[in-house]
C-alpha cells in the first residue's frame, strides 16, 4: 500500500523445532536472487498485522501463529516510478503446520539455524531483525484485550448503550485481525458494548461469545487480583483469548499481569475505543505487550 510517498508492508521471521534452538525460514526471490526473510506490501486498508501474517503464509506455505514485535526496518525504494520510503514492521511467528509451493516471487525456501540463517540473508537490514529474534521470547502464547467500539453515549453510560454506526464498523475491522492471529476463545464483560465488539468475530468464526460478569467496570474495581488470576489461568487453557471490556478494566488487567511478567511496572496508557493490547505471555507470565489504536 502506497500512502504518499510510503510503502507499508509486513513480515516475520517464521520459526518451527525447539524454541531454545529453533529452525528459521528464509525464502529465495528469482527477481532480485536474494535469500530474505518473508515479508510483503498490505493491501490497500489492510492492517499492517494482518499483511504480516498473510504474506508470511503466501511466501512460505506455512500457517503463522504471532509472537512478539521484533523491529521496523526503513529504507528508500522505487514505487510507482518514483522514490518512496518502505517500513516494513516484522514479528516472531511461530510455524503451525503446512507446505512450501514454489512461486514465481519465491522459488526455493530453507529451514536454517539461526547461525546459518545469519550468513545466508543477502541484507544487513535482515540480519538486524534476526539479530533481535534471537534475543526475543519465542515460546509464547497471545491474550487480546480490546477495549469496546465506539458507542452512541459517553463513556460514563457505555454500561448501557449500543454501539453506533463508527463502533459498528471498527468491530468489523477486528474480524480479520483476530482470524489471523487464530483466536480460540471470546470472553466479554457482562455489558452490551463489550458483546457487541465481539459479535462479527464469533459469527465469523463461529465461536461463542463468553459473558463474564467480573469483567464488567463495577464488579472488577476492587477485585482485580482475583479476576486477573482467573484469566491468566484461562490464557494458559486456550489457543488464542480475547477479552473484550471497558477502558478501565483492560488498564487494570495489564497492571496486574506485568506485575507478574518482564514489564515495566508504570501503569498502561489508555487506548482509544476500538483499540486493543496484543499481550504475549508464557504460561500466564508475561513476556511483551503491543498496543494498537483502532483501523476505523
Amino acid at each position: 500500500m502506497t500512502r504518499g510517498a510510503v510503502v507499508v508492508a509486513g513480515g516475520g521471521v517464521l520459526w518451527r523445532g525447539d524454541p531454545v534452538d529453533p529452525r528459521v525460514a528464509l525464502v529465495h526471490r528469482p527477481e532480485y536472487d536474494d535469500w530474505s526473510l518473508p515479508k510483503g506490501k498490505a493491501k490497500p486498508g489492510e492492517h499492517v498485522l494482518v499483511a504480516a501474517l498473510r504474506e508470511v503464509a503466501e511466501e512460505t506455505g506455512h500457517l503463522p501463529r504471532i509472537g512478539p514485535h521484533l523491529a521496523e526496518s526503513r529504507y528508500q525504494v522505487r514505487s510507482g516510478g518514483r522514490s518512496a520510503r518502505k517500513i516494513v514492521s516484522y514479528w516472531s511467528m511461530r510455524a503451525a503446520g503446512g507446505d512450501f509451493v514454489a512461486t514465481r516471487e519465491v522459488d526455493e525456501m530453507a529451514w536454517l539455524s539461526l547461525r546459518d540463517a545469519r550468513r545466508a540473508l543477502t541484507t544487513a537490514r535482515d540480519r538486524d531483525v534476526l539479530d533481535v529474534f534471537a534475543r526475543t521470547p519465542r515460546d509464547t502464547a497471545a491474550i487480546m484485550l480490546v477495549r469496546h467500539a465506539a458507542t452512541s453515549a459517553p463513556g460514563g453510560r457505555a454500561r448501557a448503550s449500543r454501539l453506533n454506526r463508527s463502533g459498528r464498523l471498527q468491530a468489523g475491522a477486528l474480524v480479520p485481525i483476530l482470524e489471523g492471529l487464530g483466536v480460540s476463545d471470546l470472553l466479554s464483560a457482562d455489558v452490551p458494548s463489550c458483546v457487541e465488539t465481539l459479535r462479527p468475530i464469533a459469527s465469523a468464526t463461529g465461536l461463542a461469545v463468553h459473558r463474564d460478569a467480573d469483567l464488567a467496570r463495577d464488579a472488577f474495581l476492587g477485585n482485580e487480583r482475583h479476576v486477573t488470576e482467573r484469566l491468566r489461568r484461562s490464557a494458559t487453557e486456550s489457543d488464542g483469548l480475547v477479552v473484550c471490556a471497558q477502558q478501565p478494566v483492560l488498564v487494570g488487567l495489564l497492571s496486574a499481569l506485568g506485575r507478574h511478567g518482564n514489564l515495566r511496572s508504570r501503569r498502561p496508557a489508555g487506548i482509544k475505543k476500538g483499540g486493543w493490547w496484543l499481550v504475549h505471555h508464557h504460561d500466564g507470565v508475561v513476556q511483551a505487550v503491543e498496543r494498537f489504536e483502532p483501523a476505523a
